[in-house]
């Protein structure tokens, strides 16, 4: 009888185990099926963008050599800038892309963050300068310590006139270490960048459940001895993740 029990156990946690293994997969397909639709939705919508930008190209060059002509500089340099901003929210969104971000935990977290900047008219810039296959820290933790830090980092502009969060991936050949640069505008002047990481502390006004992302960050770097971060705070906040 305890044989048969014992059988039934192992069949059972066999099942189990493939049950949960078909749902992992299934999880993971599910995923890659949302990024390929969010990324063909942004494809497209880039696609639009630029053929209405050339639909209007004339126009435009019309309006410019109006503005030429009357020498009015201050309507020239209003319609300079917004042709620059039109383009670097093209290019901004083209650089959320599968072949640039080739890691897939990172894309997929980059792209649901930019996906929430979009939400709340924050402008998120992203620019991957090397390899992300290259980082020798587990996916698990640079997605955690990477969701934590753009978080804030989104918190912090929704609260600003300029509302941007940017966010680069950049190798320093000279000392040999990958940089993650996050920077973004903030409103607390009196934020104490010496305290941020301990438990507990948080600059927000409700505290419920705040305090503990940073000092999270710092327990996953202390597994991590190849990780290191500094904060600095001038004109905009900073986040320099260093890997080794």
């Amino acid at each position: 009888m305890q044989k048969v029990n014992f059988i039934l156990v192992i069949a059972f946690l066999s099942y189990l185990i493939i049950s949960i293994n078909k749902i992992l997969k299934m999880n993971k397909k599910q995923k890659r099926i949302e990024d390929l639709e969010s990324s063909n939705k942004r494809l497209q919508a880039n696609y639009d963008n630029v053929r209405a930008f050339k639909h209007d190209f004339n126009n435009i060059m019309q309006s410019i050599g109006g503005y030429i002509i009357l020498n009015d500089m201050d309507g020239l340099k209003e319609m300079y800038n917004a042709i620059v901003k039109e383009c670097q929210d093209i290019n901004n969104s083209q650089s959320i892309n599968q072949n640039v971000i080739n890691n897939p935990a990172i894309y997929h977290l980059i792209n649901n963050k930019y996906e929430l900047a979009e939400k709340n008219d924050i402008k998120m810039k992203v620019d991957v300068l090397f390899n992300l296959n290259k980082i020798r820290v587990s996916d698990y933790d640079i997605c955690r310590i990477l969701g934590i830090l753009i978080d804030n980092a989104l918190e912090a502009a929704m609260e600003c006139d300029d509302k941007f969060v940017s966010i680069k991936f950049v190798y320093d050949s000279l000392n040999r270490r990958y940089l993650i640069i996050i920077e973004n505008p903030f409103k607390n002047s009196l934020i104490d960048i010496n305290k941020i990481y301990e438990k507990g502390f948080s600059s927000k006004k409700k505290k419920i459940d705040h305090g503990l992302g940073l000092w999270k960050v710092k327990q996953i770097l202390k597994k991590n001895k190849n990780m290191m971060i500094y904060t600095s705070r001038d004109k905009l906040f900073k986040q320099q993740l260093e890997i080794y």
